[in-house]
């Protein structure tokens, strides 16, 4: 772990700045506003009552939803409106205190409903003169909202005139939303009757509905109504109205609706299930019948079995509304079927409910292709010798493999390094993988549990690549793996076992002069090279309000147990544990966003068979930063590592055992061109790579406690991203503020902030899709 007291915090400068640059000037002005005439301007809600502060702030946002519409204040943000950033006002309405007044009544009903029974709400309004042209009158309303003490529930009870409809209640009592203390809330009295309705359709009430239900309430002191000469008893009585006063409480209970329908109190057992697997119903043909289920088909697109396998009733089960509403996202999850849709066909004058089950398939075959790219240069953007990197990226999806829903998904890429006269310069890359997902556990154990089964996945993958580093080397690498994943609510596991890779690398002269010059890296790259390693991938999604956040962390080990195994082939096998982990929190500001990454990886080699000496990464597995999708104002693995000053030819990849990387970016739309919208953002990206043990050849390179904030480069730009709704083009601009890794003939720049700083002298980088998202 990393110790020691840094002399600045790098990101939280750098983030402030964007704050502040964004935030500057940041007056609201009103636009298209009624000339001559009084209009809304600013409207203020102020709770008064007993209220901690997260209270207020959640009752403050419900009571402005409240707001009528015609005294609603409405801003948006402007980039560089009339060249500062501004909050514009568009269209405000004319003041008028009749929609002063019908916000008042829309507040009092909200209290009402959230059990401030006893609130009062009052406004006054002033009005500020603006010498302008037109003169502008504007008006702000302070509404004072004295809220009174909340209602809270004294006693809940079912009475509910139905025998196994009042045991079933009885029966959930500790899963009640309504509890005594909690305080009243008519929202919270509607989820308790939709959480009755949903138990009574799980347990064959096919019928039952909201509308059966009621929820009655009462916060009078009903003793109080009846008479008694009794004093000592007055005395208690009008002490117990005093408490009841201090602490005003309700009673809740819960019946059948007077007037309800005796026919939606029927209980239904399931009877025979009709499907139609494609749209040409019609024509469609008896593929397959039994005592369940009959099966219509005009295609033969799937096994009569398969579909069968992913239906959750059978005939003379009683009806579970969960088991229906489970058939219909399954086969949704599946991915093969467009449209779902489920038809319930109750017989008359019985118990017994028929159901025919209408899929849609979607397209079997989906083709995609995307781009991405950047251009590089240490000077200048405009010099003949700038290099364009660019790859292209091409998949074929089958959403039906094997007739039964599997998801076949074949990709090929090739990428280039050339300049500007179209040559070949550093790198060729090609590459071809297959993977087929199952939907479902293979095998087919029974001790997996109910909630992952629907949402698990099975998944091999094989691929071949080449890749050809122009005088330095050429790697053929071939994959292999079977893996698992599965989901629950937020969450999502994924597994490989095995996971093998083998690598195949021809030295150029480069690198043989390279590694004699350099011998400490000898073992980073090999003549060849097995990964036999299982990887366990871990992933939470969760949010609240206008802020969602994401976490991944991975972990991956090659050769800890199979190095004991006495075994020829495996004395080429690296062994080595490798560790990362991402958060992302994203805020949503209406139609803008701030956006805020941290990603952090390490990787510890071990000693092999066959390899003496300082352990290290093979460089396939090694770190590195730089590109559209990392430190954006360098070029592609061309960052660290650490403070390591060297030519570019002289170390073409740079590469490490352990990279950081915190990212800030503000994104907010633009306009449309061409029906398509655009959209911009400001950027900044802070990190590096380093080795985690010390290299003779590479001293500046280690990672250590006193250099890692010394170590870390800053880099800020913009960028332009075009939304073609199936994809989105990204173009980015990066700018260095502030490199550790400079070439030899900028090594006075090293550190320093801004040196050298040219608005020409950046990188573009073309992308798609958002460099980091979820």
């Amino acid at each position: 772990m990393l110790s020691g007291k840094p002399q600045t915090n790098l990101t939280a400068l750098v983030a402030a700045g964007v704050v502040l640059f964004l935030m500057a000037s940041c007056a609201v002005v009103p636009k298209d506003y009624p000339p001559n005439r009084p209009f809304v301007y600013e409207t203020n809600i102020r709770l008064e009552g007993n209220l901690s502060k997260e209270e207020k702030l959640s009752l403050q946002s419900q009571l402005k939803n409240q707001l009528d519409d015609s005294i609603r204040v409405r801003t948006v943000y402007k980039f560089l409106y009339k060249g500062i950033n501004r909050q514009v006002l568009l269209k405000p309405p004319m003041y008028d205190s009749a929609n002063a007044d019908r916000s008042v009544a829309s507040m009092k009903s909200l209290l009402n409903k959230l059990g401030y029974f006893r609130s009062t709400i009052t406004y006054d309004t002033t009005v500020e003169f603006k010498e302008t042209e037109p003169p502008q009158y504007r008006t702000t309303v302070n509404f004072t909202v004295k809220t009174g003490r909340q209602f809270r529930l004294d006693s809940v009870s079912y009475v509910i005139n139905h025998t196994e409809l009042q045991a079933l209640a009885d029966g959930s009592r500790h899963k009640s939303l309504l509890k005594k203390d909690v305080p009243f809330s008519q929202p919270l009295i509607s989820d308790e009757l939709n959480r009755l309705v949903e138990l009574y359709r799980e347990n064959g009430y096919l019928r039952f509905s909201f509308n059966e239900l009621a929820g009655v309430w009462d916060t009078l002191y009903n003793d109080l109504l009846r008479p008694t000469v009794d004093p000592f008893e007055q005395i208690e009585m009008l002490e117990k109205l005093r408490s009841k006063i201090d602490t005003p409480v309700a009673d809740i209970e819960i019946r059948l609706r007077p007037g309800y329908i005796v026919e939606k109190l029927t209980k239904y057992y399931v009877g025979h299930s009709t499907i139609y697997t494609d749209t040409a119903r019609t024509m469609a043909q008896l593929a397959y019948r039994d005592n369940n289920f009959s099966i219509y088909q005009y295609h033969n697109f799937f096994k009569p079995k398969f579909i069968i396998q992913n239906i959750y009733f059978r005939r003379g089960d009683l009806y579970n509304e969960k088991q229906f509403l489970k058939t219909i996202n399954r086969f949704n999850q599946l991915g093969a079927w467009r449209l779902v849709n489920i038809e319930q066909m109750p017989r008359a004058e019985s118990d017994t409910v028929d159901f025919t089950v209408l899929l849609t398939p979607a397209e079997k075959l989906a083709f995609t292709a995307n781009l991405e790219g950047s251009i590089n240069n240490s000077n200048s953007l405009i010099l003949e010798e700038n290099l364009l990197g660019i790859g292209v990226n091409v998949q074929l999806l089958n959403r039906n493999f094997g007739r039964t829903a599997n998801l076949s998904s074949t990709a090929l890429r090739y990428s280039t390094e050339v300049n500007t006269k179209g040559e070949f310069v550093k790198t060729r890359q090609a590459s071809i993988s297959h993977s087929i997902s199952f939907p479902k556990p293979i095998p087919n154990v029974k001790w997996i549990p109910e909630k992952f089964r629907d949402n698990f996945k099975t998944v091999l993958t094989a691929s071949l690549g080449n890749i050809e580093r122009n005088d330095f080397f050429n790697l053929t690498s071939i994959n292999a793996s079977w893996g698992y994943s599965f989901s629950w609510r937020n969450k999502t596991f994924s597994l490989k076992f095995p996971n093998i890779e083998y690598a195949y690398v021809r030295k150029r002269d480069s690198l043989v002069e390279f590694l004699n010059q350099n011998p400490s890296l000898k073992t980073v790259f090999p003549e060849n090279g097995l990964v036999l390693s299982v990887q366990s991938g871990f992933t939470v999604r969760w949010g609240r309000g206008n802020t969602s956040q994401f976490f991944r962390a991975n972990i991956e080990e090659s050769g800890l147990l199979t190095n004991l195994i006495n075994l020829k082939l495996l004395d080429s096998l690296f062994r080595f544990i490798k560790l990362d982990a991402e958060y992302i929190r994203n805020i949503s500001l209406g139609k803008n966003s701030f956006i805020f990454r941290t990603y952090a990886g390490a990787g510890f080699a071990l000693r092999t068979k066959d390899r003496t000496g300082t352990p290290n990464l093979p460089f396939f597995k090694q770190f590195s930063a730089g590109g559209p999708y990392s430190m954006r104002a360098w070029g592609l693995r061309t960052l660290g590592p650490g403070s390591t000053v060297e030519y570019r030819s002289a170390v073409p990849i740079r590469f490490g055992d352990f990279q950081f990387e915190t990212n800030a970016e503000f994104r907010f739309p633009l306009f449309r061109l061409g029906g398509y919208l655009t959209s911009s953002c400001v950027f900044a990206d802070v990190g590096n790579i380093w080795f985690l043990k010390p290299h003779s050849d590479f001293p500046d390179g280690t990672l250590t406690a006193n250099k890692f904030f010394k170590d870390l480069a800053v880099g800020i730009g913009t960028g332009i991203r075009v939304d073609f709704e199936f994809f989105r083009l990204r173009l980015d601009y990066g700018l260095r503020v502030r490199n550790p890794s400079p070439e030899p003939d900028k090594a006075e720049g090293q550190f320093k902030w801004f040196y050298h700083f040219k608005p020409l002298s950046g990188i573009l980088q073309l992308g798609i899709n958002y460099p980091f998202s979820f």
